[in-house]
């Protein structure tokens, strides 16, 4: 329910509605709506909004550089693989569709309508890379799952081969599904099923994966409490790997529900609510919500990549200056004394 120029043209209601589940999901304005006219609201979205673009992606194009140029160490494994797709949906959300949406609230700022095919391409990209970042997510965390639950079957449960053609189905899956955003299909049925594709359904097999991972941690701590092995019997290297796992799962299901469930609920209270619709601070409120999904590809590098050494230190070595590289692989002998 985006203020563009065929809506402008087919209505004499305006409305700004903002992204649903899926942020790119814009259609015609409903009746009941209210308009947002606020021209400081919109340029402090669109700075906001061009700076969250360029951060998100400064840190993916340099995360894919450092993979491609060690590809040896940093696609060699089945979550490298899933890491590197989640960067380039990532890449894609922050150098397209978040420049494009934070132009669009230039235009809004400015009291124009947005071009129509401004917004088809907000709504194709996005409708694209979201539903692959929620699947991969949910790939990353099933693999967590196995090593935990299953860990003597996990080299044979998760292979390269299965990984590679995971991601080829989802993108393939994605790109299929991202054209019914322009179909005729009733708006208010596309925009319940992307909530729930997008946003209900990955928050749900997630946190279930992660409960069952921190009910099985606990069951083995508990089993080697009663065979007497203390904590302080344990590998430090076995204690950091768990605190690290913990950590990174709470870190994720924050995440997730930060990011995605504002924006759900927002759309089924616009739905359930017609008031709500004509509510001017609850339309202001939406839009900030839709905009809380660019902050999951912002976040994404840090949570799934720079937290470990091996990529910082590819990060190290791809950026640092041929003097300091050549420093670090041949050190230089400290001088004897005489």
């Amino acid at each position: 329910m985006e203020w563009t120029q065929s809506s402008q043209r087919n209505s004499t209601l305006s409305t700004d509605n903002s992204m649903i589940a899926d942020p790119g999901i814009y259609f015609e304005p409903s009746p009941n709506s209210v308009f947002v006219k606020d021209p400081a609201f919109f340029m402090t979205l669109a700075v906001l909004g061009f700076l969250l673009a360029a951060v998100t992606t400064v840190e993916n194009a340099a995360l894919l550089l450092t993979i491609f140029r060690d590809t040896r160490r940093l696609l060699q494994t089945p979550p490298s693989l899933l890491i590197t797709s989640l960067c380039v949906s990532d890449l894609m959300v922050g150098s397209i569709a978040g420049n494009l949406v934070a132009l669009k609230d230039v235009y809004r700022y400015q009291d124009r309508p947005v071009p129509d095919k401004l917004d088809l391409v907000v709504r194709l990209v996005l409708a694209l890379t979201l539903l692959v970042s929620s699947g991969t997510i949910i790939a990353l965390s099933y693999d967590r799952y196995v090593v935990v639950m299953h860990p003597l079957k996990y080299k044979s449960t998760v292979t390269m081969g299965r990984v590679k053609l995971f991601i080829l189905v989802m993108w393939t899956v994605s790109l299929v599904l991202c054209f019914i955003t322009i179909t005729k299909i009733p708006p208010k049925m596309l925009e319940l099923v992307y909530a729930h594709s997008h946003a209900s359904l990955p928050i749900i097999m997630v946190t279930v994966m992660y409960i069952k991972v921190f009910r099985a941690l606990g069951k083995r701590k508990r089993e080697l409490i009663d065979a007497g092995i203390t904590k302080e019997m344990r590998s430090k290297v076995v204690l950091d790997r768990e605190r690290r796992m913990v950590l990174t799962i709470l870190i994720i299901l924050a995440l997730f529900y930060m990011t995605f469930l504002p924006e759900f609920i927002g759309l089924h209270v616009l739905h359930l609510c017609p008031s709500c619709a004509r509510s001017l601070t609850f339309r202001k409120l939406e839009i900030i919500f839709s905009r809380f999904l660019f902050l999951n590809s912002a976040m994404n590098p840090f949570v799934y990549a720079w937290r470990l050494p091996k990529y910082r230190k590819a990060v190290l070595s791809c950026f640092a200056c041929p003097k300091f590289r050549d420093s670090k692989r041949f050190p230089v002998p400290a001088p004897t004394r005489r």
